[in-house]
């Protein structure tokens, strides 16, 4: 991989954010990209699904910027600041680079836990509107009655362990 690879890889990351455009990150990505995220229990795999969870992100983060930038051979982190409603996050994105420049790895960490949670929720709740989408009322009441018996019922069982 050369330097201008990366240079182009950075330069083109801050572009999707000034001009406020996630499908930029499209021609980024390749097709075999594994994405890791305290956020998710397993990883995520393939340019399609981690796509479609960076655009959620994407969707989601308010004032996203850049505080610094770190590059290693086919590495390049990037120290961030973001909002989700009234968190302040801070992370490091960690991306591992092809010889043409796409992610074929994506780590995010994320603080404060707070934040993280919040975040994980927002995206949770995006997830279930967007399938809920077509449904008619009667079916969409149901569907999120389930779901809070569900996790009323996770709770209890943790709270039990």
């Amino acid at each position: 991989m050369t330097l201008s690879h990366t240079q182009d890889f950075i330069d083109k990351w801050h572009q999707i954010f000034e001009e406020n455009n996630p499908s930029l990150m499209l021609p980024l990505i390749h097709d075999d990209i594994e994405f890791y995220s305290p956020a998710v229990f397993k990883p995520k795999h393939g340019k399609q699904i981690v796509f479609a969870t960076l655009e959620r992100v994407f969707g989601v983060f308010e004032d996203y910027h850049v505080t610094d930038t770190w590059v290693k051979d086919n590495e390049v982190l990037f120290e961030f600041e973001a909002r989700v409603g009234k968190f302040t996050l801070q992370g490091v994105d960690r991306f591992k680079l092809d010889e043409q420049g796409k992610i074929v790895q994506m780590k995010v960490w994320i603080r404060p836990l707070t934040g993280l949670i919040e975040l994980a929720r927002t995206i949770a709740s995006a997830e279930i509107d967007e399938h809920l989408a077509s449904k008619t009322a009667s079916q969409k009441m149901l569907a999120r009655a389930q779901i809070r018996t569900s996790r009323l019922l996770n709770a209890i069982r943790d709270g039990l362990k």
